[in-house]
């Protein structure tokens, strides 16, 4: 008897079951891109092209997929099931006309041809139900790892985001700190360039002094050689010190463009930096409607294999039942040993209810259903 099969240790695809979507256009179907002009695997009059997809569009297609797969469920489990149970229809008639009699060899193999083709039947529906689910797990799986990777992407984005905004405060600190100490040795610039001037003027000063000094030893000595002994003295010590200023000058300016340098760095990567974060945003805006797509998606995917599930595990209980009565007409002489079975096979039919609507509201199974209460009635009247 099958057993019923929970939805997360459905296997991976497979079967030979074709893929969802016929070769007339382009759709989805297997977890890959159907196309009627590309194909790495083609299967009967169907193309399969095994390629990722756009997560997005990915996304975009799983509505039409699910209702692929529930159309494509209908398709290929409504006919075997169908005919199984008109061969249960049959074989519960045949219960109902031969009663608790002894059955001649014509009678024994009637009954045997229709359970035999009623179990057959609801084996072949239970197998390409389970393909078809199994089909579905495989896109469902590859939805999910789409899915976690998606929001992978967005958290590196997040962290990417927040480095980039990190160093452009750091590159506006920068900035600020370089425009101050630029600042800072432009005054520092001025007040050596003022102190030169002024240095340079005292210069002139003690060499007019000294000069008049020299011309002063002829005439009277004894004011000339001091008067040029001391302005020589003070001429020396202002050369030193407008030597040192020269210096500290040039070391200043130096600094100045050192300094400008800096903020010529920091003023020309803060827009590159501005642009790199809008960029960052703008990815991370897209990452997010992927994300919320996707997982929308995974939604759908998960309630419609929760709806075949419910019908898959309906055709289980259903056809482990038909294998058990089958088994029970192996050696078969009168048919009234397996009415216990018979009268439980019907109860398991009747289980239908609006979890398995794909196959409960067809208009041939309805009719079906109706006549095997119509044969159960008559039963419980003899």
């Amino acid at each position: 008897m099958q057993q019923e099969v929970a939805a997360d240790t459905l296997n991976p695809v497979t079967s030979d079951l074709e893929p969802l979507i016929p070769n007339e256009g382009v759709g989805w179907g297997n977890g890959g891109w159907l196309s009627p002009c590309s194909a790495l695997e083609k299967r009967e009059n169907w193309i399969l092209f095994i390629g990722p997809l756009d997560r997005i569009e990915q996304a975009a297609m799983t509505t039409l997929s699910c209702e692929s797969y529930e159309k494509k469920f209908k398709d290929v489990t409504l006919p075997p099931f169908v005919s199984g149970m008109s061969s249960i229809v049959s074989f519960v008639n045949s219960a109902v006309t031969f009663g608790d009699k002894e059955l001649e060899e014509s009678e024994i193999g009637k009954v045997k041809v229709d359970i035999e083709l009623a179990n057959r039947e609801m084996r072949r529906a239970e197998k390409v139900a389970r393909d078809v689910i199994d089909s579905m797990t495989a896109e469902t799986l590859q939805l999910a790892d789409d899915f976690d990777k998606a929001q992978r992407e967005r958290k590196e984005q997040e962290e990417s985001l927040w480095i980039k905004k990190d160093e452009l405060i750091i590159l506006e600190s920068r900035r600020y700190q370089a425009n101050d100490q630029l600042q800072a040795a432009r005054s520092s610039l001025q007040h050596m360039e003022t102190a030169l001037n002024s240095a340079e003027a005292r210069k002139g000063d003690k060499i007019t002094g000294r000069d008049m000094g020299i011309g002063l030893i002829f005439l009277a000595p004894c004011v000339g050689i001091p008067m040029t002994v001391n302005y020589n003295k003070e001429l020396n010590t202002t050369k030193k010190l407008v030597k040192t200023v020269d210096g500290e000058i040039n070391r200043l300016r130096a600094e100045v463009k050192q300094r400008e340098d800096a903020m010529h760095t920091c003023n020309s990567q803060i827009p590159e930096k501005s642009k790199e974060i809008e960029r960052l945003k703008e990815s991370l805006a897209r990452k997010e409607r992927e994300v919320e797509k996707l997982q929308r998606a995974c939604g759908l995917l998960a309630d419609t294999k929760c709806k075949l599930k419910y019908c898959y595990n309906y055709l289980c209980s259903l056809q482990g039942a038909v294998e058990v009565l089958y088994n029970s007409c192996q050696d078969l002489y009168s048919l009234d040993p397996i009415m216990p079975i018979i009268e439980e096979t019907l109860k398991t039919i009747q289980q239908q209810n609006s979890h398995n609507e794909l196959l409960a509201y067809d208009e041939e199974v309805q009719k079906k259903v109706k006549e095997l209460k119509m044969i159960q009635y008559r039963m419980n009247m003899k």
